[in-house]
């Protein structure tokens, strides 16, 4: 469906109308709708270009003047357009252990699905958080600020917190700290050069995985050659295609890009030294 703005509306569909005794003054309606305009070819042929509906089958009508003069019954369907799905990654926190224990991969609502939990861990404070990754339905948005659910925009420049219901019947917090597509990644091997001071090279071993649930964390699959301030390693990754190439959790992927490593040991940056070849949907 192509969506483009003519006159300060949005164009949602264009109709072709084909008859006898078309006029270049007619006007059409959908339903109680005006057309955003007809446009005359011929007096066998015109285009009708429709701005918003409603979902549904509509009457399509033309008018000459205030006339009615041909009317079409349940002639244009308008499908309703399904708003994307995102993966929401974040943590539950200030839970109660009872709660922390409780929460796993199940479905909260028509819009929310937790998909993973990670373990169980106290905060500061006394309290459990547990992180977890939500697969969202995101609200229909006419403004096209991006995904909305339950009034809160995810992603926003601050990242919201959402209060939801839990299987334990208790309503916890869940704060969003990044957003992912809801499709199958693409699978790579990629050569990455880690700098740092010697200690935390030293830490880095086979296994070590990015901090995230998401099936996409990158992993140390092979350490090679070691030096004073810098390790390469062989890592496997899940990339996303964006409008400019593949990315790794947003962050553009290719030779010579910046990657940061963090794990529960160490957090070290480094550089993409070469990409191997792709493997759609394959996490081993």
């Amino acid at each position: 469906e192509e969506r483009r703005v003519t006159g300060g509306s949005t164009l949602t569909a264009k109709l072709k109308v084909r008859g006898t005794g078309l006029r270049p003054m007619l006007r059409a309606m959908i339903d109680d709708v005006p057309a955003l305009a007809f446009v005359f070819e011929d007096p066998h042929s015109a285009d009708v270009l429709v701005g918003e509906v409603p979902a549904g089958a509509h009457d399509l009508i033309l008018f000459d003047g205030v006339q009615e003069v041909a009317r079409t019954r349940r002639a244009v369907t308008i499908q309703s357009e399904r708003s994307p799905q995102l993966l929401a990654l974040g943590v539950f926190a200030e839970l109660h252990e009872r709660t922390a224990r409780s929460i796993a991969a199940i479905r909260l609502s028509s819009s929310l699905e937790i998909v993973k939990v990670g373990p169980q861990r106290p905060d500061a404070n006394g309290r459990w958080q547990r992180d977890a990754e939500m697969r969202v339905q995101c609200d229909p948005d006419p403004a096209g600020e991006g995904c909305v659910v339950g009034g809160f925009l995810l992603n926003a420049p601050r990242p919201p917190t959402l209060w939801l219901a839990v299987p334990s019947g208790e309503v916890v917090s869940f704060a969003v700290n990044e957003l992912l597509p809801n499709t199958p990644p693409q699978f790579v091997t990629a050569r990455v050069r880690l700098a740092s001071a010697p200690e935390p090279l030293a830490l880095v071993r086979v296994g070590d995985r990015d901090d995230i649930l998401d099936e996409r964390a990158a992993t140390v699959i092979a350490v090679g050659s070691r030096h004073a301030t810098d390790v390469d390693v062989t890592i496997r990754a899940g990339l996303d295609q964006s409008r400019d190439g593949r990315v790794y959790r947003g962050r553009a992927f290719k030779a010579g890009a910046p990657f940061r490593l963090s794990t529960d040991r160490y957090v070290l940056e480094g550089v993409v030294l070469e990409v191997g070849e792709t493997r759609q949907g394959e996490s081993k």
